[in-house]
């Protein structure tokens, strides 16, 4: 399962953005895959494809807050350092822009992570 985001990285005054991101998310196995590229304000490419996953045992949360014409997936991770090779991250977290078209595809994803995190956590109880 995996769905298209995109998002920008802004500079110390918040304008223009000096980046956006387009990519792809998705689940291999134990591991969130972050595939994308890096633009330019004028939309030219920066990088060539680039590829970032995390073990899902070290997600803290992930939240989808659901807008008009755009969502916005919310990750937070156990500790700072796990999403500082993501452009954009900040202090463990990355916030992901959700096309209105990949809306579904991000809730679904989300809730079924949201239940494999907490099986996780009651096996690791018992």
């Amino acid at each position: 399962m995996s769905f298209a985001f995109s998002y920008s990285v802004l500079n110390q005054n918040e304008t223009p953005p000096l980046r956006y991101i387009k990519g792809v998310l998705s689940i291999e196995g134990e591991e969130l895959l972050f595939e994308y590229k890096l633009y330019d304000p004028q939309g030219n490419v920066l990088s060539t494809l680039n590829k970032f996953s995390i073990n899902v045992e070290f997600l803290k949360s992930i939240e989808l807050m659901k807008g008009l014409f755009k969502a916005k997936l919310i990750i937070r991770t156990t500790q700072l350092v796990f999403l500082d090779p993501l452009p954009g991250s900040k202090q463990g977290s990355i916030t992901l822009e959700i096309k209105r078209e990949d809306r579904t595809h991000a809730q679904d994803f989300t809730s079924k992570l949201k239940i494999a995190l907490s099986e996780r956590k009651l096996r690791d109880l018992e």
